[in-house]
């Protein structure tokens, strides 16, 4: 009962004023109905035959029936009116509602194709903070607003203002990078902070599992980055891109733009990281024994050629270019089995090679330092 009280009091709070006005107009056409009436009845006391009074008597009801109409129209106007404004809480009630449950969907939706993404990618790392991707690519969206569609946003100078845009200018970056003409000291170096800069602003993603040989370290911090196996990296971070761009309505990039799996692209970052950098705050994981003077014999390799071109110790160079391939191969190296087969290879060759050359000849002291560090690798 007490509920009810509650309820009837609420509403009566609510509505006062319209029960008053409908009041105010009742009380106003029952007095000057009475007004009316009672002043006819004063003059004409009788009921009379002459047919002008009855007329008369006619009109008199006719104008205050038109009255009372009136009355009643304005009242259901005001009522309608009421109404309305009350229509129009709910509806605008409704559209909040509706607001946020599309808003709630859609970075559901958003969050889940990132983890599918994980998947797919067999969950070789996460996202950081799939919420702040979402409200850096979405910034307006929330609660009481959802937008499906981004715009690439870019200033007077060209620069991005906005992820969208980002996404095309790192893009076009590596694109530029990885397809230079010839690789010079310190190109790795370049390469590898634009492949950071798209790793840590656009994808915001972080490695999972254990560190393997190869993989990029900045400031101490673990990069889902290997320089043997960059195109692991390309891959998915066009994947992720394309992911971001078709959700934001935009179109994709085109990833064979970028040649990731390039021998010339990875042996410019081993240059630039297997020997020593002044200031270097970019260090590559090299945990396996051997793996550095391998790395060196490799390089000296694929510079020593003859007078047409031809490499001098191609067993050896095909062996440590294979091995240099991939991360797996490389990380392959910490099974002694492995690693043994692999100088052996290396030093038959070059074993054959030092009996047929002459000490005078050009290479024969730098095969020669070859033949010492395999030796050593071999007695380790």
């Amino acid at each position: 009962m007490k509920g009810s009280d509650k309820t009837f009091g609420e509403w009566l709070g609510v509505n006062w004023i319209w029960l008053a006005v409908v009041g105010v107009m009742l009380s106003c056409v029952a007095v000057l109905g009475y007004k009316i009436f009672s002043t006819y009845a004063e003059q004409l006391p009788y009921i009379s035959n002459d047919h002008t009074a009855w007329a008369s008597f006619g009109s008199l009801l006719a104008g205050f029936f038109t009255l009372t109409g009136t009355v009643a129209t304005v009242a259901t106007l005001l009522f309608l009116a009421h109404q309305n404004k009350a229509m129009q809480k709910v509806t605008q009630m409704q559209l909040a509602t509706m607001t946020f449950e599309r808003y709630i969907n859609h970075r559901k939706l958003f969050i889940e194709q990132l983890k599918d993404l994980e998947i797919a990618h067999k969950n070789a790392f996460n996202f950081c903070d799939p919420n702040l991707l979402y409200k850096t690519i979405f910034p307006e969206n929330g609660p009481h607003k959802c937008e499906f569609s981004v715009e690439s946003k870019f200033d007077a100078n060209g620069d991005y203002e906005n992820l969208i845009s980002e996404i095309y200018f790192r893009f076009e970056e590596l694109v530029e990078r990885f397809n230079v003409s010839q690789f010079n000291k310190g190109d790795g170096d370049l390469l590898a902070r634009c492949l950071i800069n798209f790793h840590d602003r656009v994808l915001m993603v972080e490695p999972v599992g254990a560190k393997r040989n190869g993989d990029i370290e900045f400031n101490s911090v673990p990069y889902f980055i290997n320089i043997f196996s960059i195109e692991e990296f390309v891959r998915a971070a066009v994947k992720i891109s394309n992911h971001i761009l078709r959700f934001t309505n935009n179109n994709e990039v085109d990833g064979s733009r970028i040649f990731a799996n390039s021998k010339f692209v990875r042996h410019a970052m081993m240059d630039d990281y297997f020997r020593p950098v002044d200031n270097q705050r970019i260090e590559i994981v090299t945990s396996i024994f051997g793996i550095k003077a391998l790395e060196s014999i490799h390089r000296q390799a694929f510079r020593m050629r003859d007078s047409e071109n031809e490499f001098l110790l191609p067993v050896t160079f095909r062996t440590l270019n294979n091995i240099f391939s991939s991360a797996d191969l490389v990380n392959g190296l910490a099974d002694d089995e492995v690693l043994n087969e692999v100088v052996e290879d290396c030093i038959e060759e070059v074993g054959d090679y030092l009996q047929q050359m002459k000490v005078d000849s050009p290479n024969f002291s730098m095969v020669n330092k070859i033949s010492d560090k395999l030796i050593a690798l071999r007695n380790r």
